[in-house]
């Protein structure tokens, strides 16, 4: 590549400039240290890829808030990566309190009206349905659990979790089609 030979500082004054060539050596130098130090914090090789995409997609927008009077490149770049995991680690973390909330709330909610057998089915639909949720990838939980058990609506989902409405809508179709699919499969007695 063409800008090889230059310092990391450089090569992001180009990439504020738009070079993409910049972006790609950067790139290329960088990479391991930060998908290393996001499988480190992650322990899940799937999200550490994922999350440093997001690190060098974030780094060709905002190339700009470098400063390089402030420290080294690579400093603010795994501090940068270090941040963006952590807020992973958070998402995650309020993703499992809400899935264990709907668990915890489909054990609690008992009316005293019913008889033995209403709360024997409705226990059993609870648990089916808690299975059904299961099988959901993370993301398609999420929007699930905002949409049905929040009450949001997939608009107010794109704008609390920052992605296109497009996207969300994919998601809470690809969860509801997996879901009827788990429902709809005969029950083991």
């Amino acid at each position: 590549m063409p800008n090889d030979g230059l310092l990391d500082e450089e090569l992001v004054t180009l990439l504020t400039l738009g070079e993409k060539d910049a972006l790609a050596v950067l790139y290329s130098r960088h990479v391991r240290s930060v998908y290393s130090l996001v499988l480190h914090l992650l322990q899940d090789a799937g999200k550490a890829e994922e999350v440093t995409q997001e690190v060098f997609l974030n780094l060709w927008k905002k190339a700009a808030t470098f400063r390089p009077e402030r420290g080294k490149f690579l400093t603010w770049l795994l501090t940068t990566a270090h941040h963006r995991t952590i807020d992973e680690l958070r998402r995650a973390r309020r993703q499992r309190n809400a899935f264990d909330e709907i668990a915890q709330s489909s054990k609690s909610e008992v009316s005293m009206v019913e008889s033995p057998l209403e709360r024997a089915e409705r226990l059993e639909e609870a648990g089916t349905v808690h299975k059904a949720l299961e099988i959901l990838p993370p993301e398609q939980l999420q929007v699930v659990v905002l949409a049905y058990y929040k009450g949001y609506s997939q608009s107010e989902i794109a704008q609390i979790l920052n992605h296109p409405l497009g996207t969300v809508k994919t998601r809470m179709r690809l969860a509801m089609q997996k879901m009827r699919a788990s429902l709809s499969q005969p029950r083991e007695l």
